[in-house]
């Protein structure tokens, strides 16, 4: 069923196919033929040493027996592929059954197939995805390409599902230019086994191509009119009111909510500014 887990090695289905007994009956005969023709070649081999026999004979016990044994070691990893034991074939069981077991670790993610029906080789019978190890892969246009490079932190967002900001880091740049003009990106996630993430998710995400350190207020706090930066710096505090200097500041870059300001001689380790309502005030 979708979403069993399943391990490696494990039973998945069994399919029932003719001509899977056709290949054990070839596998068989060739088996045998090859006996005689193993024979056959070792005689031929001593006579032609001994000058007994002619060239032509010897080359031709050689060129059938080498050619019997490739067709049945060919034949014998075919059956092998189909999970048939050659063992069991030079038995005499021969079977019209072959079982595929699962390759890997991981949950079964579609099912597209049911009991009893037609399978051709290009058929997709099952699809099973191993979510231990998940790996982030974005777009990125080729405008900023050139500013990527590995070992860079991601920080993403999974939109539908959650407003958590979750960490990665960049693994691989990809070296073709794709569909809308965009390179792949591949990812690894920190402390992925915490989160239950799943393959196929869309992501919102954001590569960190630099850094710098700055004293920085929330954006809000910073109010501009006529080119002009303003703050407002709390001056006072009497009796339940506060008081407020507007103070002139020069901006920096702006991200995530916060605007870095290039601190004034009036501002102290201790400073207080008012972040919410400021352009209300310094609009008036």
């Amino acid at each position: 069923m979708i979403g069993d887990a399943v391990k490696r090695g494990q039973l998945l289905v069994t399919i029932e196919n003719p001509e899977f007994v056709t290949l054990q009956q070839e596998y068989m005969e060739i088996k045998q033929q090859l006996g005689y023709l193993k024979s056959e070649y070792d005689r031929q081999k001593t006579l032609m040493d001994e000058n007994i026999t002619s060239q032509k004979n010897y080359l031709k016990a050689e060129s059938e027996f080498q050619t019997a044994n490739a067709r049945y070691n060919g034949l014998k990893k075919q059956l092998q592929m189909l999970n048939i034991s050659p063992s069991e074939v030079e038995k005499g069981n021969i079977s019209s059954i072959a079982t595929i077991f699962a390759p890997i670790n991981g949950s079964i993610t579609k099912v597209n197939v049911s009991k009893g029906s037609y399978v051709s080789p290009a058929t997709p019978i099952l699809e099973i995805i191993d979510n231990d190890h998940i790996h982030l892969e974005l777009s990125v246009f080729e405008k900023n390409i050139m500013k990527i490079k590995k070992g860079q932190p991601i920080r993403f967002t999974i939109p539908e599902a959650s407003d958590e900001t979750y960490e990665a880091e960049v693994h691989l740049i990809g070296t073709s230019i794709g569909e809308n003009r965009t390179i792949k990106v591949h990812g690894h996630l920190h402390d992925e086994s915490k989160h239950n993430f799943l393959t196929g998710m869309f992501v919102d995400a954001e590569i960190i191509t630099e850094s710098a350190q700055a004293k920085a207020l929330p954006s809000e706090a910073v109010v501009t009119l006529d080119d002009r930066a303003y703050v407002l710096l709390l001056n006072k505090e009497e009796n339940g009111n506060m008081y407020f200097n507007q103070v002139e500041v020069k901006i920096g870059t702006v991200f995530d909510g916060f605007t870095a300001v290039d601190p004034t001689d009036k501002f102290q380790p201790n400073s207080q500014f008012l972040v919410k309502g400021a352009f209300d005030l310094i609009g008036e």
